[in-house]
């Protein structure tokens, strides 16, 4: 039944080679599934949260700014586009299709502390220890080496990096990896709104919110609905991981999974939706997906490097004898991360009007 279940690994919007779904099969798991839940509609997304480890067996230990915590009370475990991710001084409402559940989550963000980055020395950052499951564990991963993948992206933002504005990190096992953060803030004068978002390459934020009709904008918001939008036009529904948004549609069930493989084929192929379009002579073009989709014009940007050291491996069962790693083994694969601030100052920058079209020419 384990191996059955896996088959909702596929509603994550990662690029893979399409597996050999059986129609016959996935009756037989829409069905039951359905039976479980009284035949009410059923949430993949709830489903692939609850079959995820939960984010204590993941984080297992934690220092802020040099005070331990429990790492399960500042954790939030959501299923995104890419995966269930455990994530740190998250801010979002929730996006669970179901209304209790919706409401149980917003409490949990709510009762969470509110960790505000104030020092830029690696002594005084936040650190965590990372544990991964054993390899003969039953589950399902898309990366072929063997790394914890970190995001770093904006409290209210989708829990997910789809246009590589923000931070992605692959840290791998037996490893000590520092990430000094330094914010860029940008901003942009009155006298540039008059100017078409299209040539000065931004949206205020009265003009994202009106284009999306969402109360948040951000070049991955817009993306998200396009994905989305993308989705209802091949499928007419959506995947349930995507459904990142209070936008009304319909989701996806395990009967949708065979055109969703089709359409995560070309999305990722960045080609024309040809058979949608009826322009099957352009069917290999490749497009720039989303063009409406641009960055905010004022907001803050993060630059982040790492520095990588390997983590001694303890000699016997023992363990680790002080420090955030004491009483830990290598049992499981280990790392840690360590985050702070690069600089005391961050650097600003804004967009103005030089002249307009009569100075030019004058």
């Amino acid at each position: 039944m384990a191996r059955r279940l896996l088959v909702l690994t596929n509603f994550y919007a990662n690029a893979h080679d399409e597996p050999q779904l059986q129609s016959t099969e996935l009756g037989q798991l829409h069905r039951l599934v359905s039976s479980y839940y009284n035949g009410v509609e059923y949430s993949v997304h709830d489903i692939l949260r609850e079959l995820s480890p939960d984010c204590g067996d993941l984080v297992v230990r934690g220092i802020v700014y040099g005070v331990p915590v429990n790492t399960s009370q500042l954790f939030l475990k959501r299923a995104t586009s890419a995966s269930v991710c455990c994530i740190f001084n998250y801010r979002r409402p929730s996006y669970s299709r179901l209304p209790l559940r919706r409401m149980q989550d917003d409490e949990e963000m709510a009762a969470l502390p509110k960790v505000v980055f104030e020092s830029n020395s690696i002594l005084n950052g936040i650190q965590f220890v990372l544990q991964d499951t054993l390899p003969q564990d039953f589950t399902q991963t898309f990366f072929s080496n063997t790394a914890f993948r970190l995001l770093i992206f904006p409290e209210e933002d989708y829990a997910a990096v789809q246009s590589n504005v923000h931070g992605e990190i692959l840290v791998d096992h037996e490893t000590i990896v520092e990430i000094p953060i330094q914010p860029k803030f940008f901003d942009s004068s009155v006298t540039v709104q008059g100017v078409s978002p299209m040539i000065r390459r931004c949206y205020f934020a009265k003009e994202g919110k009106k284009l999306l009709n969402q109360s948040y904008y951000s070049l991955d918001e817009c993306r998200l609905l396009c994905r989305i939008q993308s989705m209802m036009q091949h499928c007419g529904c959506a995947s349930t991981p995507l459904a990142g948004s209070s936008i009304n549609f319909t989701h996806c069930t395990l009967l949708d999974l065979p055109c969703l493989m089709k359409w995560k084929r070309i999305w990722h192929n960045y080609n024309e939706y040809a058979y949608v379009e009826g322009n099957e002579q352009n069917e290999h073009k490749n497009p720039d997906q989303c063009p409406h989709c641009l960055p905010t014009c004022n907001g803050v940007l993060f630059e982040i490097v790492s520095n990588v050291a390997p983590l001694r491996r303890t000699y016997n069962s023992s363990g680790y004898f002080h420090g955030l790693l004491k009483g830990l083994n290598n049992e499981r694969p280990l790392s840690v991360i360590k985050l702070f601030f690069k600089l005391r100052f961050a650097q600003a920058t804004q967009m103005d009007m030089v002249g307009d079209w009569v100075v030019l020419l004058s």
